[in-house]
């Protein structure tokens, strides 16, 4: 029996989603919802979806659908997440989870209190080089990591720069950079190294001209309880950069330096490459991994709602990342260290 999937939000991210769930034979996407008639209606008709319809209640409402994938402004997620849990389906949220730890309190509490399944769409975890990365480190390898160095880089400027997109605005997007591409940066660095203690934070809108958007650039120094180290710099500003040489808009690169050794991981290829203590360096393809964890993300969620096992990427992981968004936010805003403790 095929799993029935409902699509709340019919832009960028909607298609994204829709594109990889097409994909499965044991799903089908039976309705799509959007406040925009002609988007709701293009992604309808790509998807062969039966039901089209601007309220997002009708569509958790309705019998066909057994998932509701929220792909809308991070505003709407805890709201629409809500309804679809109330309304008896299973969700699927695209990150951030929400903007701030009240809504993802509230969206954990009403699943368990209606005993449906809510998901954080954090892939990242689902990476098999990012899996061989955190093996290598939990392993011991590159012996004690006291420092990473992390760089994202995205050209979303024209978007940031125009007033009427909801992207990197406080209300609607919940921050700027930070808050949409933070959550899984933040959460792969606690894959490798576990928690994050506290943080500190320049947030600034350098090169975004729209007074109503927050920041464009976010640099974060990042302190974790095993006495690790972290920089991650994100900007949604990058529209010219040197790295790497075939540079189209969108880069990751991520080292761990450790006391016998480095780790590099990039969004290029070659994508892995280590340096360890009597072995040299080597670059890893990605067809040498072999891993026992799920490396299928939408798989690995519908497994969890067939087997009530919990998937890799949990929603008490996506909870986590956003309190140190928020952490930094508060850093940046504050000029001083904050510990992701506090009242955020």
């Amino acid at each position: 029996m095929s799993v029935r999937i409902g699509i709340v939000g019919a832009g960028s991210s909607g298609i994204a989603c829709a594109k990889r769930l097409a994909g499965y034979p044991d799903v089908e996407i039976t309705a799509v919802s959007d406040v925009t008639r002609p988007t709701r209606d293009a992604l309808t008709k790509m998807v062969g979806a039966r039901l089209a319809v601007s309220d997002h209640r009708r569509l958790a409402a309705d019998p066909s659908v057994d998932i509701v994938c929220v792909c809308t402004p991070p505003s709407s997620h805890k709201t629409i997440a809500v309804d679809a849990l109330t309304a008896g389906k299973h969700v699927i949220v695209e990150p951030p989870m929400a903007i701030t730890i009240e809504q993802a309190d509230e969206m954990m509490e009403v699943a368990e209190k209606v005993d449906r399944r809510l998901f954080v769409a954090m892939s990242d975890r689902y990476d098999p080089v990012n899996q061989e990365m955190a093996r290598i480190v939990e392993d011991g390898a590159i012996g004690y990591p006291y420092m990473v160095l992390g760089t994202y880089l995205e050209n979303d400027l024209d978007r940031l720069n125009d007033w009427h997109d909801w992207l990197g605005t406080w209300d609607t997007g919940g921050g700027g950079i930070l808050m949409q591409r933070g959550s899984e940066l933040i959460d792969l660095l606690t894959f490798c190294l576990g928690p994050v203690e506290a943080v500190g934070a320049v947030c600034t809108r350098f090169a975004v001209q729209s007074l109503n958007k927050a920041e464009d650039t976010a640099i974060l120094d990042l302190e974790y309880m095993e006495e690790s180290s972290a920089q991650l710099a994100i900007t949604g500003a990058g529209k010219f950069s040197t790295w790497p040489r075939e540079f189209t808009g969108s880069a990751m690169r991520l080292e761990i330096y450790g006391l016998e050794g480095a780790i590099r991981i990039t969004s290029r290829t070659p994508r892995l490459t280590t340096v360890i203590k009597g072995q040299g360096r080597k670059e890893i393809e990605e067809s040498e991994i072999s891993t026992d964890l799920p490396t299928d993300m939408y798989q690995d969620f519908l497994d969890s709602i067939r087997s009530g096992s919990e998937p890799l990427a949990t929603t008490d992981q996506a909870r986590e990342a956003l309190r140190v968004i928020l952490a930094g936010y508060k850093a940046s805003q504050m000029k001083r260290r904050v510990e992701t403790m506090e009242n955020l």
